[in-house]
């Protein structure tokens, strides 16, 4: 059952925020960047070796976003490094 951790301010709207416990992912590297009409695509890949040595890239996440929202998030992750 999920359960309501908080809320966000979103333009004039505030928004109860839900979380169901999903777990996190881990990814080691992106494999989609594409940006087109307003829309920005993101893929995201966990690398991982077979018995034999051979690595590969497991696509994990897709992300499709509004481009405002995608530059809000190179913002904040600017912000962050900022704060190093």
């Amino acid at each position: 059952m999920p359960r309501t951790v908080g809320k966000i301010r979103h333009d004039a709207d505030w928004i109860v925020i839900f979380d169901e416990g999903i777990k996190p992912l881990h990814v080691d590297l992106f494999t989609e960047l594409f940006h087109e009409e307003g829309l920005v695509r993101i893929s995201f890949a966990a690398v991982t070796q077979h018995g034999d040595g051979t690595r590969k890239a497991d696509v994990v996440v897709s992300l499709r976003m509004s481009e405002d929202l995608a530059f809000s998030l190179c913002r904040a992750l600017r912000e962050l490094q900022e704060v190093k």
